[in-house]
């Protein structure tokens, strides 16, 4: 039977194998001690620091790429787009969510630098356009926020109407790492 409570939530969230110990569970555990003992505020930060942890060991990936109304105010704000058909002349506004690049510390802040390339496609995957560093996206902070998003606008004026395939390439310039997102879109 699986325990409750933040241990259960880490190995159901599959961040440590039943049974096994590892430093998350440890945390969690601690922090299961600490929210017993009615020291919440102490729980929530041992399970930031299993956050930090897990962030620091998890590959860079994008948890949500699409298309939106307008951009983004912040993190998890925003209005999604009810299609992918777009009118000529109309831009491509799109909301990123990455996750698992690197921190650098600096000066008393962390820092992140992502920058984002683009290749628009045929559906075919033939290369109709591209552009290295499209996008660059700096951030600094006092902690190394997990909360983290990207606004991007693209224009496709003069593309003919028919379908195609945006892609577009993350890079996390501190780890080297990239990851991949495609989204498929119509001009009409």
């Amino acid at each position: 039977m699986l325990k409750r409570g933040f241990a259960g939530l880490v190995v159901l969230l599959g961040l440590c194998l039943p049974g096994a110990a590892g430093p998350l569970l440890d945390k969690a555990n601690e922090a299961e001690a600490a929210l017993s003992a009615g020291e919440g505020t102490r729980a929530v930060l041992l399970m930031r620091e299993a956050l930090f942890e897990a962030w620091r060991a998890a590959p860079l990936t994008v948890e949500t790429a699409i298309f939106v109304e307008a951009q983004a105010d912040g993190y998890g704000i925003y209005t999604e787009r009810a299609d992918n058909v777009f009118a000529e002349g109309e831009p491509l506004r799109i909301y990123l969510e990455p996750v698992g690049f690197d921190w650098k510390q600096a000066e008393g802040f962390h820092t992140s630098l992502l920058t984002v390339d683009f290749d628009l496609t045929s559906p075919d995957g033939k290369v109709l356009a591209g552009q290295k560093g499209f996008g660059r996206f700096e951030f600094k902070s006092h902690v190394p926020n997990t909360e983290y998003m990207a606004n991007l606008t693209l224009n496709v004026s003069g593309a003919e109407a028919g379908d195609y395939l945006l892609v577009l390439t993350i890079n996390d310039e501190y780890s080297g790492s990239s990851a991949r997102v495609q989204l498929p879109f119509v001009i009409k």
